[in-house]
């Protein structure tokens, strides 16, 4: 009996530092550092990660949930603030983030058109502030 419960206590141990490690890989503020919707050095955005979650906010008028798909990849979807003067004001987009070897994050948002074409915004972001969880 005494072998169970400390397995139990290190399993519980083991999976409760797993996501406090993980949070690590997206959470803070992160800066665009390249788009191919063009340039914009004052872009932000926010990511807040709680375990696999993520909720994202952008300065520019958008936001996304997105879940943690592997240790460095999360996918979700999200939308554009209505009403702005901004090119997709209202328009809804799916979400790919990843992590590459640079430590940077790659962000991949497919825009959902009400008619015509889906457009692909490709974007890589360099975190500039780690925020306290």
């Amino acid at each position: 009996m005494r072998h169970f419960l400390a397995a139990m206590i290190l399993f519980c141990t083991a999976s409760l530092a797993t996501p406090a490690a993980a949070e690590d890989t997206f959470h803070g503020e992160w800066q665009q550092i390249a788009s191919n919707a063009g340039e914009c050095q004052s872009c932000r955005i926010t990511i807040r990660q709680t375990g696999a979650s993520l909720q994202i906010i952008a300065n520019n008028d958008w936001t996304a949930i997105a879940e943690t798909g592997g240790e460095k990849t999360a996918g979700g979807a999200g939308f554009w603030k209505r009403g702005t003067r901004k090119t997709y004001s209202g328009k809804s987009f799916d979400i790919k983030l990843r992590r590459n070897d640079a430590d940077e994050l790659i962000m991949l948002m497919r825009i959902k058109p009400i008619r015509g074409e889906s457009r692909t915004i490709k974007g890589a972001f360099q975190r500039i502030e780690q925020l306290k969880i």
